[in-house]
C-alpha cells in the first residue's frame, strides 16, 4: 500500500473538529467563544446535510421530505440556511410529535419528536461543533451516543467488573428523563464550555420550539425530544455532573456503568449497593431528576438477573470441564424476554400478511435478511446460540403458516397444512440467525469513529 493511500488527507470539518478538541484537551477550563459563526461554513453545512441524508427520518410539520431535497436544490437548501443564520433569522420550527408504544409494555407510549429537515441539518452542524469539545470532559463510565464507544463497549465493562467481583447490582432508570429535563440546568452545563451568546441562544430556540400533536401547539416548558440530533449530546451534557460525582465521591465503593438515562452500579457487597443507591438518588435530585420507583433494584447478579441494553445478565454454575459446580466468576448475557418479543414482532412485520408473500416473495425474504444481519451483529456478542435457536424456529413456524394460508383459492388449492412447508424448498431461502458467520456481516456500528483527533 503506497503512502498516499494510507496518508489520505481529512476533509475541512474534521480538521476543524480536530483544532477544536485538541483546544478542549489542553485546557479544561476554557470556555469557547467564537462558534456560531462556523456552523454557516458551507462545508460544515454540508456534512450536516449528508449525515441527515444517511439518517433518513420521516418529514416534520412542513411535510418536507428527504426525498424532495434532489428537487429542490440541495446546494439552494444549504445556501438559504447559511444565509439565514448569518443575517441571525433563523428560528427553529416546532416538533412534529407522534407517540410510539414503550418497547415492553405497548399499553404505554413514548414521544418522540421529528424535526423539519432544516432544523435537523442545523443540529447537526451544532452536533459538529460541540461535540468534540465536550468530549474532552466526558468520564469514562458514559457510553452512551458518543463516538468511538458505544453499547458493545458498556457490556464489556459490565463483564469485567462481574470478574472482579462487583455481584450486587444497582439496576436504575431515570423516569421520563428526556422529558423533564430542565433547561435552566441544561444551558448551566452548557456554559461551562460555551461562552458564544448567539450559539447558546439558538440552543434555547431548539428546547423552546414546543412541538405539534394532532394538529395542536404546545410549548415546552421541559425536556428535550427524543429524535432531535442535538439532544444526546444534550443528555450527555447534562448527567456529566452525575458521572462526575461518582468518580469524586467517597460514599460507597462500586463502578458506574451509564448508557444515556440507564445506568448499573456494581458492587462487591448489598450495604455498598444500598450506599449507592441512595447516593443516585441524591444526586439525581440535585439535577431535578428520580429514579424511575418500578424499574430501580438491587439484585444479586448469581440470585437476581438484570436486563440492560438489550441482554440479559446472569452469573451461573459452571456445568463442563474442571471446576464443576462451582459459581462462574463473570457473568454471562443472552438476549432478553423483552428483546425476543420485539424480535418476534419484527418477524410478523416482515413476512406478513399472508396476501402479499408470494407476490412479493423476493422483497420479503431480502427485507428479513437485512433485519436479521443487524440483528446478529448485535446479539452475537452474547452466549445466544440457544436463543438463536429458538428465534430461527420461530420464524420457520411463521413463514411456513404464512405460505398455508397463501395458497390459492378454488380448484387450485391444495389445502396443505404449515407442517408441510416446514420441510418445503421454499424454506431454504429464508436466512437465520444460527447460519450466518463473522464473515457474512459488516462490522456493527454501535461505537461509531470519530474522524478528529485527540492529539
Amino acid at each position: 500500500m503506497s503512502v498516499t493511500e494510507t496518508n489520505q488527507p481529512i476533509d475541512k470539518t474534521t480538521a476543524l473538529q480536530t483544532k477544536l478538541h485538541q483546544a478542549a484537551v489542553r485546557d479544561a477550563q476554557r470556555r469557547f467563544h467564537a462558534l456560531y459563526d462556523k456552523l454557516f461554513l458551507p462545508y460544515v453545512l454540508r456534512t450536516a446535510l449528508d449525515m441527515v441524508k444517511r439518517n433518513h427520518g420521516a418529514p416534520g410539520i412542513d411535510g418536507f421530505a428527504i426525498e424532495s431535497l434532489a428537487e429542490y436544490g440541495e446546494e439552494r437548501f444549504i445556501e438559504e440556511t447559511a444565509q439565514q443564520l448569518r443575517d441571525k433569522t433563523y428560528r427553529p420550527e416546532p416538533v412534529r410529535r407522534v407517540n410510539i408504544p414503550k418497547y415492553g409494555d405497548k399499553s404505554k407510549l413514548r414521544p418522540l419528536g421529528i424535526p423539519v429537515i432544516r432544523d435537523r441539518m442545523v443540529q447537526a452542524a451544532a452536533k459538529l461543533i460541540l461535540e468534540p469539545i465536550f468530549e474532552a470532559d466526558f468520564e469514562g463510565s458514559s457510553f452512551g451516543f458518543r463516538p468511538g464507544i458505544g453499547q458493545l463497549q458498556a457490556l464489556e465493562a459490565i463483564e469485567k467488573n462481574a470478574r472482579d467481583g462487583f455481584r450486587y447490582v444497582v439496576d436504575a432508570d431515570i423516569e421520563q428523563f428526556f422529558d423533564t429535563l430542565d433547561h435552566q440546568d441544561l444551558m448551566a452545563a452548557l456554559r461551562r464550555r460555551i461562552s458564544d451568546g448567539q450559539m447558546l441562544r439558538l440552543i434555547y430556540f431548539w428546547l423552546k420550539a414546543g412541538y405539534v400533536l394532532d394538529g395542536d401547539y404546545h410549548d415546552t416548558d421541559q425536556g428535550s425530544p427524543q429524535g432531535g440530533v442535538l439532544s444526546p449530546l444534550l443528555a450527555n451534557a447534562y448527567l456529566h455532573a452525575f458521572d462526575r460525582a461518582h468518580r469524586t465521591q467517597k460514599s460507597f465503593i462500586g463502578r458506574l456503568t451509564r448508557y444515556a438515562d440507564d445506568f448499573v452500579i456494581q458492587c462487591g457487597t448489598r450495604e455498598q449497593a444500598e450506599k449507592a443507591l441512595a447516593w443516585a438518588a441524591e444526586q439525581l435530585s440535585k439535577l431535578k431528576l428520580r429514579l424511575h420507583p418500578g424499574k430501580t433494584r438491587i439484585v444479586n447478579d448469581r440470585e437476581d438477573d438484570f436486563d440492560f441494553l438489550g441482554f440479559h445478565h446472569r452469573r451461573v454454575l459452571i456445568r463442563r470441564g474442571p471446576g464443576v459446580g462451582k459459581e462462574r466468576k463473570g457473568i454471562i448475557r443472552f438476549p432478553s424476554a423483552k428483546t425476543c418479543a420485539r424480535f418476534r414482532d419484527k418477524v410478523r412485520e416482515r413476512l406478513g400478511p399472508p396476501g402479499r408473500l408470494r407476490p412479493m416473495w423476493k422483497e420479503i425474504l431480502a427485507s428479513y435478511e437485512r433485519f436479521l444481519r443487524g440483528w446478529w451483529g448485535y446479539y452475537r456478542h452474547g452466549h445466544s446460540s440457544r436463543v438463536f435457536s429458538k428465534l430461527d424456529q420461530f420464524a420457520r413456524e411463521r413463514l411456513a403458516r404464512n405460505l398455508a394460508r397463501s395458497q390459492p383459492k378454488g380448484e387450485k388449492r391444495s389445502k396443505r397444512k404449515w407442517t408441510f412447508y416446514i420441510a418445503h424448498k421454499d424454506m431454504k431461502q429464508l436466512a437465520m440467525l444460527a447460519t450466518f458467520s463473522k464473515n457474512d456481516i459488516r462490522r456493527y456500528k454501535g461505537s461509531a469513529k470519530a474522524g478528529w483527533r485527540a492529539v
